[in-house]
């Protein structure tokens, strides 16, 4: 598989911009009629209410892409917990395997990592063929939340043209989930869904024409859920780096996290 060293693409933004109410798609061109798109996963019906079909989960800040830059780096496998509980019950279960998270930022010593492509980077760990359980309020709970019997994909701007390469062959309907953050809408989840149906639209489109670095520019300077300007915050490199990664994070019968490319 190939390796990537850490993609550096930083805009900053200068621009005022307001991207408005930005919405998930609508159409019925084509196979793009057997889509459903929801803005969090709590908008998903329970699991036994669920269409069949391939789910594509997107928290692009962070999990969707501290997912795809652990497998790029040759983890074999990325088990998704929902909350601390299950981080420490995984822990015990599983003592070889490297366990962390969310829960982990305000404490680092309790984790062995953060849900941060850039903390991983730098810990600077031989990370090859290793076990890892994540935690993420958003994303893990996001990847539980989709139907056991379902095919379940993870997507970020760092590997939407591989996911989409990977769904091209499915016949089966996509149903596109925004993690969202803590049950409301977060424009980069959708941002995320953008960037793949656009390459599964292989053209130009409606849906993508104004969202561009710029906009995502525009996410990291004004979200509240962000503490910091885009001029700060250390993950906005990763990000940026549109299509960087080749890697496409798909659920195994285990529940883990597993690279299909």
């Amino acid at each position: 598989m190939q390796r990537h060293d850490q993609p550096l693409t930083h805009r900053t933004a200068t621009e005022p911009l307001d991207p408005g109410v930005i919405t998930l798609p609508a159409t019925d061109v084509g196979r793009a009629a057997d889509w459903q798109f929801y803005e969090t996963y709590q908008a998903l019906p329970e699991r036994d209410e669920q269409d069949a079909g391939t789910y594509v989960v997107v928290d692009t800040i962070n999990f969707s892409t501290t997912i795809s830059w652990l497998l790029d780096r040759g983890v074999g496998a990325v088990t998704p917990l929902r909350d601390e509980a299950a981080a420490e019950a995984f822990a015990d279960r599983t003592p070889e395997a490297l366990v962390g998270g969310d829960y982990t930022h305000d404490d680092p010593g309790r984790g062995d990592l953060k849900n941060s492509p850039s903390d991983c980077a730098e810990a600077d760990r031989d990370w090859a063929d290793t076990h890892v359980g994540l935690q993420s309020i958003n994303g893990a709970n996001a990847v539980c939340a989709v139907r056991e019997d379902a095919d379940c994909v993870v997507a970020s701007p760092v590997n939407a043209e591989a996911v989409a390469r990977w769904l091209d062959g499915d016949d089966e309907p996509i149903h596109f989930v925004a993690a969202g953050t803590r049950g409301t809408q977060a424009v980069e989840d959708t941002f995320g869904i953008y960037r793949v149906v656009d390459h599964l639209l292989g053209a130009s489109s409606t849906v993508t024409d104004a969202l561009d670095l710029r906009m995502l520019d525009h996410v990291y300077a004004t979200s509240s859920h962000l503490n910091n300007p885009p001029d700060l915050h250390p993950d906005q490199h990763v990000i940026r780096a549109f299509d960087s990664l080749d890697v496409v994070p798909v659920r195994d019968e285990s529940g883990r996290l597993v690279d299909a490319s």
